[in-house]
């Protein structure tokens, strides 16, 4: 309506729910500039009013001030009824998936991973990441807000489940697009954990500790404060559990899922935001603290495809390592009425210390040709600062003017002592002892700034910014043979002599270096966009031009300088539509140069097995990426998604390898190989199987080709050959999953990888391989208010060359719980591997060769833990006082 009340057009609005929250729109005819009053109407409802301006005929959409209408309550009689509740699991509502938490059963006293794991379609793997539909989830919200910087493993391990009342997965615009108004590309797949209403406003505190057998143990806790206002987390998890510490999340077991090595982990952190005012205004900081040890050990056998004959090679590995890193995120935004602020800053510090020793040989069809021993020990201090700021100036509500600075800094530092002694078995060559030490400094430095102006029209939005990028980059390594001291017992580690002079006598020149590298970066990018807020379609042109100027400063045995200077053109175009299809097709193109220390001509035998050899010739890096993606919506809460790739590199980096087959030494190059592509296409499919939702069903089919060029010969051949290994993959994964009441759910789930790996390079063996594996996992409420959650699941490997790696494992997981005194107090006993059959040996193959690889893991352990859990109301409090 005009000022006047003049109706000038009437429409039904329509609901968005997705990047910018829930949203109510309409089209309407265009207007020319002025005043207008929004008249909103809803039958039950008192009209409602918002008063809005148009500010030039250019402009395409108006934000209006959320509109409240008051319900007419009437007054009338009504009949009883008798109501049988159904917990539906999952709804859709435009592009979000939302997730009933009360829905699934959970054993008492479980965590937000426990609880992830079984949302359908959903993928948690076990470092933490997660896959909803394909899609890898970017960050974590409570109440629609960060948490902990978006932190996914720590919302995982600490956040318990019983406070969860809704899971909603959707796509999230990032900050520029949210503040703008306008699609720039930097949607990201969000999960944001609803709470229930009892905890959305209460300080919430939980705590547990266990002890088990092989000397397992866990100590944890969380408390939070949520209000409308403000945010605090505070959280310790002290664990050497590998972080399998859940037995029920599925049964999903395999070598992937299992770190390598003992771990142990003690991790401490706070966390603060507070909402100052309106989505942009707000301040937020958190700091965390993690201690991490390991115990590792490592068996591997490695077979290199070469022209007249393979090589093999055997390692035996063990080492411990300890970790100590700091790190905090901190971040103000100041939203005014034409100007919106972002200042943003993070740190890490990182502490490390370890030591190892390695015995290997390599041997070729015939004989063993060498045996090294190797001890070593090595420490690194590495502190990361980074800090950018972001302005956005609105001019007549609709074109927006951008500016920004960011800054990086980086500095490590690194140590190491190592002691060699390599025997030539086939060959004259004679005993090869040393005694190394080594300084790797490294300084790193990064400043950019960037310009923008977006135009609005009707047609849609014209865009032009540039960005300036500076980097230094000043790094050296020095190697001093300390078995070449006079009168030194060559066989002392971590021990240097006193004087400097000594020192510089035994610098190993051939194999020390230092440099300096300086790249400058201009970019333009004009860009052309049609994407308004409720619109179902639309789609984003950029043709960034970039121009890189990089200078190396190389210094080793005499100076070897390299300068570049390109100028890359690097298109991009993004097309999508949303409705219950939708569909996205998204292509690029990027270019890079190779390392410029690539490009030096040197030779590095500091390892006397593996010598490394410069390239000058190197070409610039061609990258191509074209992908399509679909999503169809469906009754029953049907949900099938499928993804098409393809990517291709042109002038690749791949390592010609110069194999000697009297010594066995490598000797490896730098070159630029075309050929490298790789396509993919993964299907999955969502559904309940009857209204209810008792039985569900999830399907996941994935097939990836990956054509894989590198270069190989022996030594006394003059032309490297290309190396050519196709290689197919071809996974699917299917669950059943049937849930009768609150007391009971079962799983029934099975899948497998099938590899089909084959050359036409002479004496190449074709692999047919596989992994396959079923199982059931059960939740099943017993007498005396026990909970029983337990999963068996049979992993078996079929079609490998060596008899070992062709096995069937039985893995049993179950956990026992009971709640006391109100739900407060709860005592777990969990069996993890019970039958003492998990795997940990894993199987790679690219276009040099093959790859079998065993390491230590953790044992199988029974623990037994008690978690107390708390919840105080303030206002609730308050009141009784």
């Amino acid at each position: 309506m005009t000022e006047d009340s003049t109706v000038v057009d009437t429409m039904t609005t329509q609901t968005m729910y997705g990047s910018f929250g829930e949203l109510a729109f309409y089209n309407m005819k265009a207007l020319s500039k002025g005043k207008y009053i929004v008249r909103v109407t809803k039958t039950g409802y008192v009209d409602g009013y918002a008063h809005c301006n148009i500010w030039s005929n250019r402009q395409s959409q108006v934000w209006v001030n959320e509109v409240r209408l008051v319900k007419i309550m009437p007054t009338r009689n009504l009949p009883g009824v008798t109501v049988r509740a159904t917990k539906v699991k999952m709804v859709m509502r435009g592009d979000t998936i939302i997730y009933n938490a009360d829905a699934f059963n959970l054993a008492d006293g479980s965590m937000l991973d426990a609880l992830i794991s079984r949302l359908p379609g959903t993928t948690l793997t076990r470092d933490g990441q997660i896959f909803v539909h394909g899609k890898k989830v970017e960050s974590m919200l409570i109440n629609g807000r960060d948490f902990f910087a978006g932190n996914l493993e720590i919302a995982l391990q600490n956040l318990p489940a019983y406070i969860v009342d809704k899971v909603k997965v959707y796509n999230r615009s990032g900050w520029a697009s949210r503040v703008t108004g306008l699609d720039k590309g930097d949607k990201e797949i969000v999960m944001d954990v609803a709470l229930k209403r009892e905890y959305a406003k209460n300080y919430i505190g939980n705590l547990e500790g266990g002890m088990g057998t092989a000397h397992r143990w866990i100590a944890r806790g969380l408390g939070l404060k949520f209000s409308d206002k403000e945010q605090v987390v505070g959280f310790f998890n002290m664990n050497n559990l590998n972080n399998t510490d859940r037995s029920d999340i599925g049964g999903k077991w395999s070598s992937d899922d299992i770190a390598s090595g003992l771990v142990a982990t003690k991790t401490a952190g706070i966390s603060y935001q507070n909402y100052l005012h309106g989505q942009f205004s707000q301040l937020s900081g958190d700091l965390s603290y993690t201690h991490t040890g390991v115990d590792n050990e490592e068996r591997n056998a490695t077979q290199t495809f070469l022209p007249m004959g393979d090589a093999w090679s055997t390692r035996v590995s063990k080492g411990t390592q300890k970790s100590d890193l700091l790190k905090g995120n901190f971040s103000v935004g100041l939203g005014a009425k034409n100007l919106n602020i972002r200042n943003q800053a993070d740190f890490s510090y990182v502490d490390k210390k370890g030591w190892g020793n390695d015995v290997s040989q390599t041997s070729d069809s015939l004989s063993t040709l060498n045996r090294m021993l190797l001890s070593n020990s090595d420490e690194a201090h590495d502190f990361n600062l980074n800090f950018s700021t972001s302005y956005t100036y609105y001019i007549l509500k609709m074109d927006i003017l951008h500016w920004g600075f960011n800054m990086s800094y980086n500095n490590l530092s690194q140590k190491q002592y190592s002691l060699y002694d390599l025997d030539f078995l086939n060959s004259d060559s004679p005993r090869d002892y040393r005694n190394n030490y080594i300084t790797s400094p490294n300084r790193d430095l990064k400043i950019g700034a960037n310009l923008g102006y977006d135009y609005s029209l009707h047609a849609g939005t014209l865009s032009l910014s540039y960005q300036y990028q500076y980097a230094y980059n000043k790094a050296e390594n020095m190697l001093y043979r300390l078995d070449k001291l006079a009168g030194r017992d060559s066989s002392r580690f971590d021990m240097l002599p006193s004087a400097a002079d000594a020192m510089a006598s035994v610098l190993d020149e051939g194999n020390s270096y230092t440099f300096h590298e300086y790249t400058n970066e201009h970019t333009l990018t004009p860009s052309f966009s049609k994407s308004n807020i409720g619109s179902n379609s639309g789609f984003v042109i950029a043709v960034p031009l970039r121009v890189v100027n990089s200078n190396l400063y190389y210094e080793r045995q005499g100076r070897h300088d390299v300068f570049k200077n390109r100028l890359f053109v690097e298109p991009r175009l993004s097309v999508w539509n949303h409705n219950y299809f939708d569909w996205r097709i998204d292509a690029s193109m990027h270019s890079a140069l190779p390392d410029l220390t690539s490009m030096v001509d040197y030779r590095d035998d500091s390892n006397p097995l593996y010598v490394r050899l410069g390239n000058g010739k190197l070409k610039d890096i061609h990258l191509y990426d074209v992908s399509l993606s679909l999503n169809r919506q469906g009754e029953r809460q049907k949900i099938f998604d499928a993804r098409l790739d393809f990517h291709q590199t042109d002038h690749a980096v791949a390592y010609a390898l110069t194999f000697d087959k009297q010594a066995g030494r490598s000797t490896t190059k730098p070159v630029s190989v075309n050929g490298n592509w790789n396509a993919g296409l993964g299907t999955g499919y969502t559904a309940a199987l009857d209204s209810a939702q008792r039985w569900m069903i999830s399907n996941r089919l994935n097939v990836r080709y990956n054509h894989n060029v590198d270069m190989a010969t022996v030594e006394g051949m003059t032309i490297s050959q290309r190396s050519i290994v196709n290689n197919w993959t071809m996974g699917d994964d299917v669950s059943l999953n049937f849930r009768p009441s609150d007391g009971y759910e079962f799983t029934l789930y099975g899948g497998g990888n099938y590899y089909l790996i084959y050359s036409q390079r002479t004496g190449f063996a074709d692999i047919n391989a596989g992994d396959y594996h079923v199982g059931l996992n059960a939740f099943v409420s017993l007498p005396c208010h026990f909970q029983l959650s337990t999963d068996m699941t049979m992993y078996a490997r079929r079609g490998y060359q060596q008899n070992e790696m062709n096995t069937t494992d039985w893995v049993w997981n179950a956990e026992l719980t009971r709640s006391f005194v109100k739900g407060h107090l709860v005592a777990k006993l969990q069996g993890f591997d019970i039958l003492r059959q998990l795997s940990t040996t894993s199987y790679a193959v690219n276009a040099q060769g093959r790859t079998e690889t065993w390491h230590n893991s953790i044992p199988r352990y029974a623990m037994l833990s008690l978690s107390w859990r708390f919840n105080v109301n303030p206002k609730k409090k308050n009141a009784e006082e």
